[in-house]
């Protein structure tokens, strides 16, 4: 409900002098903001730890579930997929379009780009997806989280990926999926 008084809108809760009777500390909202917004006690020592959101993420031996792995490979795979699949689609459209009017190049780019593009992405996503499952599984198997479980998950995922294409292809398939794999892993541990 809004009063009118003498021709202005005025808010009926507030009260006239609330703003300079404030009993918020800001000091102790601090660590709800990060360490930055603390203010140290004069003459203590700043804190030489990390800061965490969450309490378990503290921990050196904590592992995402399996639903937050699952849905990062899979968005991290369709998302690379779709825009390697249209960058190859807009090469392919400009391509095939040389010489013919703006018009003409406008919708060979675009249907290059929709053909390639979410084709690319679906595909590299569902290799996430058997790779996040087949790295959960080994992990909940072996009850060890190390470099094994990434290499055999990646091969899975690869060898199943391409088992209708013959022995030779899946095989290929399944060492360049585990290479991959098991170099990105390496890399994203190495700059944590």
């Amino acid at each position: 409900q809004v009063v009118e008084t003498r021709g202005r809108m005025q808010d009926p809760y507030a009260s006239a002098d609330a703003a300079s009777q404030s009993s918020v500390e800001f000091g102790k909202l601090g660590p709800a903001f990060g360490s930055a917004w603390t203010t140290p006690a004069p003459g203590a020592a700043p804190l030489q730890q990390p800061d965490f959101l969450f309490e378990e993420t503290a921990d050196a031996m904590y592992r995402r579930s399996w639903g937050d792995r699952l849905t990062y490979h899979i968005g991290v795979g369709y998302l690379v997929g779709l825009v390697a699949g249209g960058s190859w689609g807009l090469y392919e459209g400009l391509k095939s379009s040389t010489g013919e009017r703006q018009r003409i190049r406008i919708n060979a780019v675009l249907n290059a780009t929709g053909k390639h593009g979410p084709g690319l992405g679906n595909s590299v996503g569902c290799l996430g997806m058997m790779f996040s499952t087949f790295e959960t599984l080994a992990f909940n198997f072996r009850g060890e989280d190390d470099m094994l479980n990434v290499m055999g998950a990646g091969a899975l995922a690869g060898g199943i990926f391409k088992s209708q294409a013959g022995l030779r292809t899946a095989g290929t398939a399944a060492l360049g999926m585990s290479a991959v794999m098991t170099a990105l892993t390496v890399v994203m541990n190495a700059t944590r």
